[in-house]
């Protein structure tokens, strides 16, 4: 009898085992294909639902710093896209689709100049290197969506990728931040807690600290941020000096930046033209010499075509050490050396051959050459960047040209640039 009752009970279990089972399976099955097609529908209707988009905060590689991105998702999938790229005006509109690869993927997937300008392996404004460009995605995995977000990792690259629903003015918006990120530009900055201070650089939109440790060791942390209205957000928070900042507000009227921690401020430092002048490379740019200026190099390097069968190329100050010129493939260095005489007055005067001995002989070589009515060519254009000069610049506050001007003759004046170009581009 006992027998029995087990073997009943052993059949019951089974019996009742195979029937759970069974529904289980047949549940799990449909809701796991039931679950992606209403996650794909859901994540679409989030995409939709702003009436007037998405703010989206845009990464490629981080080393290059975040973007604003305005997006709005239509019901015939399309997107239509807006960037601080191009500006305030500016719109395109595009095909999106939403799949299953290991999760939901949000995919642009018919170019779009405005969006891929960041995943153009070919930037179009020459960032990053050939082949790689910034190195953002057009394929990201959603990893929540919700009315009031959606956050996305890019499926290649893995940059975070924010989105908060947007009810203002788009244009009103991209020019505030283009001339909030202008005013906010500054060539180096002091990241001050208590009686510990870095000393910080940027560039593009990643801000590099320079600092020494408690073990007197000197250290750097970078920090990629995006530019919002008079203020800059990071893309993670900063740890530092005790401080954690996620971001910093600016105030124009003292240079200085505050941040969500009261304990950390950042300041601008406001570098006098004089100094800035002789602590980096600068390029001489004829395009923006005045006429008299470029008659010394109009006359000069012809001749030095004709002669020495060359074209004038690269000239720039090395700081203060020296002026290089490179003429065809020869680099030649004059020592030009700089009297600071104010915040914006210098004067350079010409005292010999610079550089290393191959570049000093180069130059004394062509310092010496004339052509066969006697002119000595190539110190004809060189002896008029030697005086004295009052300096201007297009941004006092983070200057990318300045301009030399003659102190006896206003009328006479040149520039230089930090950009690198030939110093005949314009001939």
């Amino acid at each position: 009898m006992k027998k029995i009752l087990n073997l009943l009970l052993l059949a019951t279990l089974v019996m009742t085992y195979t029937s759970c089972s069974d529904e289980v399976d047949d549940v799990f099955d449909k809701s796991s294909a039931l679950r992606m097609q209403e996650a794909l529908k859901n994540y679409n209707e989030v995409l939709k639902s702003p009436a007037n988009g998405w703010r989206m905060d845009y990464y490629g590689a981080t080393e290059y710093g975040g973007y604003t991105m305005f997006v709005k998702f239509n019901d015939d999938n399309t997107v239509t896209v807006a960037n601080e790229m191009y500006g305030s005006g500016n719109r395109e509109t595009s095909h999106y689709k939403l799949e299953q690869s290991a999760g939901v993927v949000l995919s642009f997937d018919e170019y779009n100049t405005l969006f891929h300008f960041f995943s153009d392996p070919a930037n179009p404004a020459g960032v990053g290197t050939n082949g790689k460009g910034m190195e953002g995605d057009m394929e990201f995995r959603i990893i929540t969506a919700q009315e009031d977000s959606v956050v996305m990792t890019g499926k290649k690259h893995g940059s975070r990728i924010v989105m908060t629903p947007y009810e203002g003015d788009w244009d009103s918006y991209l020019d505030e931040i283009a001339l909030s990120e202008e005013e906010m530009a500054f060539g180096t900055y002091f990241y001050i807690v208590g009686t510990d201070t870095a000393t910080v650089t940027g560039n593009y939109r990643e801000l590099t600290f320079n600092y020494t440790d408690t073990a007197g060791v000197s250290q750097t942390l970078t920090a990629p941020y995006i530019v919002r209205p008079n203020s800059m957000h990071f893309y993670e928070p900063i740890e530092l000096f005790g401080a954690i900042v996620t971001d910093f507000t600016y105030d124009s009227s003292a240079f200085t930046f505050t941040a969500n921690d009261p304990t950390a401020i950042l300041k601008g430092y406001v570098q006098p033209l004089s100094e800035a002048l002789t602590s980096a490379n600068w390029y001489i740019c004829y395009a923006n010499m005045s006429d008299g200026m470029k008659a010394y190099w109009d006359y000069a390097a012809p001749l030095l075509k004709t002669v020495e069968g060359e074209t004038l190329g690269y000239a720039y100050y090395a700081g203060n050490t020296a002026l290089y010129v490179r003429s065809g493939n020869y680099w030649m260095g004059f020592n030009m050396s700089p009297e600071i005489l104010s915040d914006t007055q210098i004067t350079y005067t010409l005292t010999g051959y610079g550089g290393n001995s191959t570049q000093q002989g180069n130059a004394q070589y062509y310092w010496a050459s004339k052509s066969d009515d006697g002119t000595y060519y190539f110190r004809y254009f060189i002896v008029p960047l030697a005086g004295t000069f009052n300096l201007t610049a297009d941004n006092v506050r983070n200057p990318t040209i300045i301009i030399l001007t003659d102190v006896d003759d206003p009328t006479h004046y040149y520039s230089v640039t930090k950009q690198a170009y030939p110093a005949t581009q314009g001939m």
